[in-house]
């Protein structure tokens, strides 16, 4: 069999997402990381314009959900789905609630300051983990690109408010959740945990994370920041990460898709 190969961007929260599932499974893989052009590259394999995907047994998985649905089926240990029919539901209603709100309220969270204020921070940020040749193409276009990338993602200035209070209500769900317990979903660790932990993931910049930004943040997203961090709902997050993170299981070598 061919080793997984995992097209990914290394700042996006929804490709952290799938990276953990890959890691926690321990499951051997190829990682390449695709720069600004990702766009067509992706439509062309999936008919979607996103990332990550996951080549794995001839098929090519976009769609972080979709990825660890079929890493549950084709590697099942150490599970994600609890085995409980009823809190497999509610785990995956969860991951669902989280996909759905905390993932964009995230990242407009951090890019619509940015981009207000400092569009050459915000593309630093954006083209982190990636070759300085990424950063390089976007730079001539920094006046056109947040204008591009706010369409792409549905981000709206007047909307900024909204989206620090979808992320505290998302927080504030954690906590309902779970309920004093160290895990969202029973007592054990589950994809519900993970999505809630990666998609805090930029905001957090827990010691564990593999792609940390490069570059310093403004004083106004390091006050965001460190109030986020009071919530217990970030430390909770934080505490995911240095329990069930773990090291890459990403391989060298030469992927063969290219």
């Amino acid at each position: 069999m061919d080793t997984p190969l995992l097209w990914h961007i290394p700042i996006s929260h929804f490709n952290e997402k799938a990276r953990w599932a890959l890691d926690y499974k321990r499951i051997a893989h190829h990682r390449q990381v695709l720069g600004p052009d990702y766009l067509i590259r992706a439509w062309r394999t999936t008919g979607r314009g996103t990332l990550p995907i996951l080549f794995l047994d001839g098929r090519a998985i976009g769609d972080s959900t979709h990825i660890i649905a079929a890493l549950e089926e084709r590697h099942p240990e150490p599970p994600l789905y609890p085995s409980n029919a009823d809190a497999r539901q509610r785990a995956l209603a969860l991951e669902d609630y989280f996909d759905e709100q905390l993932g964009p309220a995230v990242r407009a969270a951090i890019v619509t300051p940015l981009f207000r204020h400092d569009p050459d921070v915000a593309l630093r940020v954006l083209t982190t983990g990636m070759p300085d040749k990424a950063y390089q193409t976007l730079r001539p276009l920094r006046r056109i690109f947040p204008s591009y990338y706010r369409f792409r993602h549905k981000i709206r200035d007047a909307k900024l408010e909204a989206d620090r209070i979808t992320v505290n209500a998302a927080l504030e769900r954690i906590e309902h959740e779970r309920q004093g317990r160290a895990s969202l979903v029973s007592d054990a660790f589950t994809v519900a945990d993970l999505t809630a932990a990666a998609l805090l993931g930029p905001l957090l910049q827990p010691p564990e994370i593999q792609y940390p930004l490069g570059v310093e943040l403004p004083v106004y997203l390091q006050k965001y920041r460190t109030e986020l961090l009071r919530h217990p709902g970030m430390q909770w997050a934080a505490g995911i990460y240095r329990l069930h993170r773990g090291s890459s299981a990403a391989v060298s070598g030469r992927p063969r898709r290219t």
